[in-house]
């Protein structure tokens, strides 16, 4: 090896380096935890469709301002599969069986979700609304809906972090589940007119 190449290779892995950190990570990692409501003894097996819609009008869970360059921070995986999954999760450990032909479609809806995110020179500010309706519509025709709503806020010094969105959309989130978990009024509802 030439002292030309001893000196190029490792300046050339500097340069490699120093582009990889000027790019901003702007995917935030979405996995709050998920409350398990109790089995119902007097389901009779009833089987229920579940999917999902998101109808917010921007897909960005935040927008920050950083070194003067305005970041649009999105999920890591798809908000609409994470909350049909939680939904799905529910709903098998209350007894229902979750399938393509349901006599019940259990839709849940995410209207918004977003982490308003407010920095000032020694201070920030994060607060994280999250709203969604789980749509229940049953084949004779009846339908109900159930609004869930958490708002969490959170201060702190200096500029936030992703990792403190995160937190905060994952704290709003948890107590969504855990609503849902709490919640009898879809389950009734679908005992009801499940035929």
């Amino acid at each position: 090896m030439t002292k030309f190449q001893r000196i190029l290779f490792p300046l050339l892995a500097l340069f490699i380096l120093a582009g990889c950190a000027n790019k901003p990570n702007t995917k935030l990692t979405i996995d709050p935890p998920m409350a398990m409501p109790q089995q119902d003894p007097g389901l009779m097996g009833a089987t229920i469709s579940v999917n999902s819609s998101d109808i917010r009008p921007d897909a960005a869970l935040a927008k920050v301002n950083r070194d003067g360059q305005l970041l649009v921070l999105t999920p890591s995986r798809d908000l609409r599969f994470l909350m049909q999954e939680a939904l799905e999760k529910q709903m098998r450990a209350r007894g229902y069986m979750v399938g393509p032909d349901g006599s019940i479609n259990v839709q849940i809806v995410i209207n918004q979700l977003f982490a308003d995110v407010k920095e000032g020179d020694l201070r920030y500010n994060i607060t994280t609304k999250a709203d969604f309706s789980i749509i229940s519509q049953s084949k004779n025709g009846a339908s109900q809906t159930k609004n869930f709503r958490s708002s969490h806020s959170v201060s702190g010094a200096f500029t936030a972090t992703n990792k403190n969105i995160e937190k905060v959309v994952n704290d709003a989130l948890a107590d969504i589940f855990n609503e849902m978990a709490q919640d009898t009024s879809v389950s009734e509802f679908i005992k009801q007119n499940a035929r």
